[in-house]
């Protein structure tokens, strides 16, 4: 049962840390909020040594006075808005104190269960959560927690404390992230992004994401962490291989995804490749009365996904908003979205560049909420490998692949695109990664996906659902580029990286290894996609990835080894230029 009534939705930062150094932990939590204060203009908030204060301004926060082990904060961005729902919460006799970042799709309903001889002060989810805490806790924090996260349907991060030890969790899928490190002064600390732990950690290696389906207890001696679901709980041993049957159980699940996103929205933006899965998910947004305006950005004549936003708003009346950007419009975005997604790869910032765009409009227009279709291309095998994987080497090989690939979504692109958002005082919503989404696509045969032959779509199921909802088949059916690719901003970089006189053969010369640079491969492209297809249409050029560490070394997001690689190779290539 869901409800479609207005309630508070939080986005936000929180932050905290455990320390021995008591008289210190509001200084350094403090610096932690501030390095993130993008993400919550609306109110600012903290819970330190028992002592609980909020405010409607970090400024107007006392941080100096408090001392305790324990520190916890929130900077808040309200998407709908009672100013009663200031972070943290607490339980009613002031012992359970609650950070929650995200918001809960079923919390009417849980409100309901929870049938509570006192009443509730806010509409706010988050008053939901620390009720259910209240409920379970019986002196053991994590045993409360424990019964309490396998009831919510939602993208969340928490941070919760009874003021002996910390606990914090991240939702199933990871649509919401969350970093901990531990505290060099002693202790441990956690936040919404890494930024604010770039000070506290040794050294930024030391910095590691909360898993999805995780939660990890903090104290001043260890970080513990436990597995409260797995991707394994939602995996259906039975198979949908009637075509019928799969396109009404998919058609289902997707629709409750997006009325659950757009449940008491007055309006809502869209982000608006020109593809199907865009163009699907605005479809069944206007199916449900929802206004929206959709927003797309690509460089240049040669951006076929501007093109075809363009062409398919016209055809279906879709409000749309455009802009097209130049080589020196990419440039200048270059520092902001290296800092913002806190990654300098060039697989995610040139991914990152058209979004970027796109939410600076949608910002503009003053949305609060927008979505994605990001997801469906690993549901139902859209990439041009998976066809090749196929037909090379079996349908049980593409299905393994794309599910470690769907749930890996939470570090390859749904981390970089909630960073893009809250940098424009934004929320992203993600329909296609409702985990009854996933496990009614991982429950349809894979037949009905790929063809074998070297199909050169994919997707096959989700296509025909697109049809039978009354998207023309012409459009259903159009093979769609990547998006770095369908925006034209992937050679932007090397044209970039050439004015500066920068060459392949003076930065290997130079020593310079792209592999030193980027140590994680993010994106299946990146990680095996390669071996399917084009290799420079994914692999970085040196001299292009050497290009990007120079932008981002002044911004403190370089990994340890990549800024010492960086400063050598910087020093050799400066020396053999002087005359």
């Amino acid at each position: 049962m869901y409800y479609l009534f207005k309630w508070e939705s939080i986005m936000c930062g929180i932050a905290g840390i455990v320390t021995t150094k008591t008289n210190e932990s509001g200084l350094l939590l403090e610096s932690m909020l501030r390095a993130m204060q993008h993400r919550g203009p609306d109110g600012a908030g903290f819970a330190i040594g028992g002592i609980v204060e909020r405010r409607d301004r970090i400024e107007e926060l006392d941080f100096r006075t408090p001392r305790g082990e324990i520190a916890l904060g929130h900077i808040r961005l309200a998407i709908t808005g009672e100013a009663t729902a200031l972070q943290p919460f607490q339980s009613r006799d002031g012992k359970i104190v609650l950070l929650h970042n995200g918001e809960l799709y079923n919390h009417e309903e849980l409100r309901y269960q929870l049938n509570t001889s006192y009443p509730f002060e806010t509409r706010s989810d988050s008053e939901v959560i620390v009720r259910l805490v209240e409920k379970f806790y019986q002196g053991d924090l994590e045993e409360a927690l424990v019964k309490t996260l396998p009831l919510l349907d939602g993208v969340y991060c928490l941070a919760l404390t009874d003021n002996k030890k910390v606990v914090i969790a991240r939702d199933r899928i990871g649509v919401r992230q969350l970093y901990y490190c531990k505290n060099h002064t002693g202790g441990a600390a956690f936040a919404s992004e890494k930024k604010p732990l770039m000070t506290l950690a040794s050294n930024r290696s030391e910095i590691r994401r909360l898993l999805p389906g995780t939660m990890a207890t903090i104290d001043t001696h260890s970080i513990r962490e436990q597995r409260f679901w797995s991707s394994d709980m939602i995996r259906s041993t039975e198979r949908i291989t009637n075509e019928k049957e799969a396109l009404r159980f998919y058609g289902e699940a997707i629709t409750e995804a997006v009325r659950k996103r757009v449940a008491g929205r007055k309006r809502v933006g869209i982000i608006f490749s020109g593809g199907i899965d865009s163009l699907l998910i605005a479809h069944l947004v206007r199916e449900l009365g929802v206004p929206f305006t959709c927003y797309t950005a690509g460089r240049g004549e040669q951006a076929v996904d501007l093109e075809w936003a363009i062409r398919l708003a016209d055809r279906f009346d879709f409000p749309l908003v455009t802009r097209e950007l130049t080589t020196n419009d990419v440039g200048d975005l270059l520092e902001n979205i290296i800092t913002d997604i806190e990654d300098h790869s060039l697989n995610q910032v040139e991914v990152a560049v058209p979004i970027y765009a796109s939410v600076q409009l949608a910002q503009e227009a003053g949305e609060r909420v927008i979505l994605t279709g990001q997801g469906a291309d690993e549901l139902f095998g859209g990439y041009l490998w998976y066809a090749s994987i196929v037909d090379q080497e079996s349908y049980q090989a593409f299905e393994q692949r794309s599910w470690e690939d769907a749930f890996l979504l939470y570090k390859e692109c749904l981390e970089r695109e909630d960073k893009i958002a809250m940098a424009h005082s934004m929320e992203l919503r993600v329909p296609f990664l409702d985990p009854a989404v996933i496990a009614v696509a991982f429950a349809i045969a894979p037949e009905l996906k790929i063809k074998r032959g070297g199909d050169a779509l994919g997707k096959r199921v989700h296509r025909e659902y697109c049809v039978s909802v009354g998207i023309p088949e012409e459009i259903a059916y159009r093979k769609k580029e990547a998006a770095q690719h369908g925006a034209n901003v992937h050679t932007a970089f090397e044209e970039l990286a050439q004015r500066l006189g920068l060459t392949d053969q003076d930065v290997v010369a130079a020593g310079y290894d792209p592999e030193k640079s980027v140590s994680e491969k993010l994106g299946s492209s990146s990680r095996y996609g390669f071996r399917y297809g084009d290799h420079h249409l994914w692999k970085p050029l040196p001299h292009v990835q050497y290009f990007l560490d120079s932008i981002a070394a002044p911004t403190g997001i370089l990994p340890d080894l990549a800024l010492a690689q960086w400063k050598a190779i910087s020093n050799r290539l400066s020396i053999e230029k002087r005359p």
